[in-house]
């Protein structure tokens, strides 16, 4: 058996090699290409797209990109992803649309829709459509859909006492119905406490635990599922431009994984 042949029989040939060799190449040109844009136009892209309401920001946008991109204990994209968002902060209302769109074909890609309403300076309530382009995006058939309809109640302290708490649970999703059809209704429940060490990195430390089974959540019964560590760091690239750079380890117990994953804030 020739060489030639040997490949075939993987599924495999010399052209696609070749093709999937320069689609890398193209890949890494693109991150670099991007990364060089946003250092250069940081400056002139936020003027535009900020306007100011009685001195708060009516609109904001950034962009990150990661290595890859872990949601709450769950892998969504093992492969380097583009994160761009953009927001309009009326009052005490926010509302944002955020898509994750990997580097290569064939990984999860989503598009979200989030809505909150500011409380108090601490509470906050909200809801976060999240949309995974698996059916059309106008498809809400209770078993069909791609929408996954999230309510959530926040609460981030003051830095005297920074600690963070979220419960959050899927009201709406094709991932969270029981056999005959019916909701879990999954609750997340997540603790947070963030601050600064003396030379300047921000450093967070987080345990997430849903208390059910959850198809959602892939777990069959109560069980933490994103145990957390995440530390950034700022570097000043120019007199007007920083860039942050986080690197953050979540841990799943529920299903025996640990991940490792850095991101970049471009702007």
């Amino acid at each position: 058996m020739n060489y030639n042949t040997l490949l075939v029989r993987k599924g495999i040939t010399l052209f696609d090699g070749l093709s999937k060799l320069r689609f890398k190449v193209r890949q890494i040109f693109l991150m670099i290409c991007i990364s060089m844009m946003s250092v250069i136009t940081c400056d002139r892209l936020n003027a535009q797209s900020v306007s100011e309401d009685n001195g708060k920001k009516l609109f904001d946008m950034s962009v990150d990109m990661g290595s890859g991109f872990v949601w709450r204990g769950q892998v969504l994209n093992r492969a380097p992803v583009v994160q761009p968002s953009i927001a309009f902060m009326p009052g005490k209302f926010l509302i944002e649309i955020w898509a994750s769109t990997p580097f290569v074909q064939g990984e999860n890609q989503e598009f979200d829709i989030f809505a909150s309403y500011q409380l108090t300076p601490s509470f906050s309530i909200g809801i976060t459509d999240y949309y995974s382009y698996h059916q059309p995006y106008f498809n809400y058939k209770k078993e069909k859909t791609d929408h996954s309809f999230d309510v959530f109640l926040a609460y981030e302290g003051s830095d005297n006492f920074p600690l963070k708490a979220l419960v959050s649970t899927i009201i709406a999703s094709d991932d969270d119905l029981k056999d005959d059809l019916k909701r879990h209704y999954s609750t997340y429940l997540e603790l947070g406490y963030e601050n600064t060490t003396k030379n300047g990195i921000d450093w967070e430390i987080s345990a997430g635990f849903v208390p059910m089974k959850s198809d959602f959540y892939e777990i069959n019964g109560a069980n933490f599922i994103n145990l957390g560590l995440e530390v950034t760091k700022t570097f000043e690239i120019t007199t007007t431009y920083s860039l942050p750079l986080s690197i953050k380890l979540s841990v799943n117990p529920a299903s025996e994984t640990v991940f490792l994953t850095a991101a970049v804030t471009l702007f």
